[in-house]
């Protein structure tokens, strides 16, 4: 397989060199645009353009990168396909960046042809890699596949097509923004103009910049009234001082260069041009016009001639010409400012009059003007939107390829060797796990310290674990045969079950008991072979047994002897007839001094099967003829059955499987051993593993 690699260059986590907007670098934002760029890279719409790429360069180039073979050649569906019709679709879906739907029956027929080609979406996902390079801000494109060309070929065709289809989307989404924000602005900028033209026909012309109020040009035009009528005040009082001393001054008469009464109309002229400009709000023109008649006025004045009294002597100008002077200057101002007071007042009434006219709109006008405002704002906010959007979407594209995708002039290393060796390790470490799991969670009584903890019974032994498949528990007792798991060096002691059995046998011997009960806690934990196995390794000792097959829910004790099921027919009032019937109708195995009364299969407890003449109320008397009687009695945990025969016997026996746990239902029975006043004679650990009894 031979490898290439192309690198992209993406812009997001480095700042521009032309900084395009205000925005400040966000990592998490960074993090996303990866993550949605990584996506599209392997998106269907994305790989399908590139598959398209690669079928019509395989199917258009002399030299393409993969060829059908000859039996696919022979298909009949590869001889369905129109190839120029393919031909034409592919480069049609190629231009419109569209994809092949399985809906189409024809398009369908060209996903599978793809699939020739090892060019359908699966195929080439499988091998290329699309990641970002960690702490950078470069995404890196690699592809293996047979052909180097192929490889460098896919990994810079699949920029050039994510670059496609990635401006065709932006350009595509960024328009229907756009078309958005700006009907949002034409939106909010007719309802302003709308609120904006409610305020004009209510009288508020430009309800944005109007600064003052009409209360506010009343109070200003008060003050002004005010100052004006003070200074009436003033000028009245000091023209009355003036006509005093004119009074008191000898007659005179005055010889002026100009008439007196030009001059007073000069100065009538100069004030009341002077009210005109106070009442046009201050126009220039006005006030030109003003200085121009108080030019005149003052030449004029300054054209008053020398005055002569009454005795023929005369005087220049003097305190009696100034007087007049002053007193026609006051005269005029007087006559002035009553005018312009009156002005003023019929100023102020009138605003007074149009501010009752309004009242009854305020409250109109107020609410007009709160939505002005809010619409105002709305409309600046999408007006601002709209630049900011038009920026984003004139903004380069930030994606550039750095490294171009090159043929591999060699093959990737093979890394079977490593991958096995991995596997192995892999393998081996898990079996280690899963083994000490197993055995961490193992509650089973396998060893013998375990056993006394959870039981708390008197152990006499335990028994090895043995695969009876192959081998006769006869057999096995009477050395016939060898487990080959254990050869020590001393040959009779070669056979651990058979040391085992021994053992047990030695505990029954010293017991001072003769009938004996082999049961259990529950099914399966090995008592018709322990107990064949004990009567075998009696025999072997002199000794004369009789098994007595007493578990009625699981005869197998009667099956694995060959014993027939005369249980019930055994039974007289008589005891030394007893011992004449069992003779008889025992069944002794291969010709040892091993007897065994079988019993028939069924579901109900020795009680209701056996009467009170049974064979069952007679063992006593068996005794002077068998050295020992053993007895099979069913699973305390299912079954009453040993519980009623435990009364016959002289001693009691538990078997428990060391594969076993002890559970709650295990405690009753474990109990009932404890109860037995002196009948217990002790528990078996069956089924033990000796690598466990080793290892602990």
């Amino acid at each position: 397989m031979y490898k290439s690699t192309t690198r992209i260059s993406t812009g997001f986590s480095v700042m521009d060199e032309i900084k395009i907007s205000n925005d400040n670098f966000n990592v998490f934002e960074a993090e996303t645009k990866f993550n949605n760029a990584l996506v599209t890279f392997t998106s269907p719409s994305v790989l399908s353009l590139l598959s398209y790429k690669l079928i019509l360069h395989d199917l258009q180039d002399p030299k393409p990168f993969r060829t059908v073979k000859d039996a696919q050649k022979n298909s009949p569906f590869y001889k369905s396909v129109d190839q120029k019709r393919a031909i034409a679709m592919f480069e049609k879906k190629l231009l419109t960046m569209s994809t092949l739907t399985s809906f189409n029956p024809d398009e369908k027929q060209l996903l599978e042809f793809l699939k020739y080609y090892g060019y359908d979406y699966k195929s080439l996902s499988n091998d290329i890699s699309v990641y970002r390079l960690q702490r950078t801000d470069y995404i890196q494109i690699e592809y293996k596949s047979e052909n180097p060309l192929l490889s460098a070929f896919v990994a810079n065709s699949l920029y050039d097509e994510f670059q496609r289809y990635y401006q065709s989307m932006r350009t595509q989404k960024s328009t229907e923004s756009l078309d958005t924000l700006q009907s949002l602005m034409e939106k909010k900028k007719h309802e302003l103009d709308s609120i904006n033209t409610s305020l004009r026909a209510l009288g508020v012309l430009d309800p944005t910049v109007e600064s003052t109020s009409k209360f506010e040009q009343i109070t200003q035009l008060e003050s002004t009234l005010s100052d004006q009528r003070a200074k009436l005040t003033t000028q009245q009082y000091t023209l009355d001082k003036i006509k005093q001393k004119l009074q008191n001054q000898p007659a005179a008469k005055a010889v002026v260069n100009v008439n007196n009464d030009e001059m007073l109309l000069a100065r009538r002229a100069m004030n009341d041009a002077y009210s005109e400009y106070l009442q046009s709000d201050k126009d220039p023109a006005l006030y030109a016009k003003y200085q121009r008649l108080q030019n005149a006025y003052q030449t004029k004045v300054a054209q008053y001639g020398s005055t002569q009294r009454s005795d023929g002597t005369t005087e220049g100008v003097g305190n009696i010409a100034d007087l007049q002077e002053k007193k026609g200057d006051l005269e005029v101002d007087i006559a002035a400012g009553k005018q312009n007071a009156d002005a003023l007042q019929n100023k102020i009434a009138a605003l007074r009059s149009n501010i009752s006219a309004d009242a009854s709109k305020n409250v109109e006008v107020a609410a007009l003007l709160k939505e002005a405002d809010l619409a105002n704002k709305e409309y600046l906010q999408a007006k601002e939107k709209l630049n900011s959007a038009n920026d984003v979407t004139a903004a380069v594209n930030n994606f550039r390829q750095v490294l171009s995708a090159q043929p591999a002039i060699e093959a990737e290393p093979s890394k079977k060797l490593m991958i096995v060796g991995l596997a192995g390790v892999c393998t081996l470490v898990l079996c280690i796990l899963i083994i000490a799991v197993l055995t961490y969670l193992d509650f089973s009584i396998k060893t013998p310290e375990i056993f006394s903890k959870s039981v708390n019974l008197k152990l006499i032994t335990m028994v090895n674990h043995l695969n009876l498949k192959h081998h006769k528990v006869a057999d096995l007792v009477n050395a016939a045969t060898v487990d080959s798991d254990y050869q020590p060096t001393d040959v009779r002691r070669s056979n651990v079950f058979r040391e085992s059995i021994r053992k047990l046998r030695f505990e029954v011997e010293t017991s001072g008991k003769k009938i004996f009960l082999f049961t259990s806690a529950r099914k399966g934990e090995g008592k018709t072979t322990l107990i064949q196995a004990l009567a075998y390794s009696l025999s072997h000792s002199k000794k004369k047994v009789l098994v007595i097959d007493t578990n009625f829910c699981n005869n197998d004790l009667t099956v694995q002897m060959n014993a027939e099921p005369v249980l019930d027919r055994l039974q007289t009032t008589n005891e030394a007839e007893i011992i004449e019937q069992v003779k008889g109708l025992a069944y002794s195995y291969a010709d040892s001094n091993v007897f065994t009364i079988g019993c028939e299969s069924g579901d109900y407890t020795p009680s209701e099967f056996l009467p009170d003449t049974s064979i069952l109320y007679n063992l006593r008397k068996l005794t002077e003829v068998y050295d020992y009687i053993l007895l099979e009695g069913p699973p305390l945990n299912d079954f009453s059955d040993s519980k009623e025969l435990a009364r016959h016997v002289d001693g009691v026996i538990a078997i428990f499987g060391a594969d076993h746990s002890i559970k709650q239902i295990d405690t009753d029975s474990i109990h009932f051993f404890h109860s037995m006043n002196g009948k217990f004679c002790g528990a078996v650990l069956n089924k033990v593993m000796m690598d466990n009894v080793k290892l602990s």
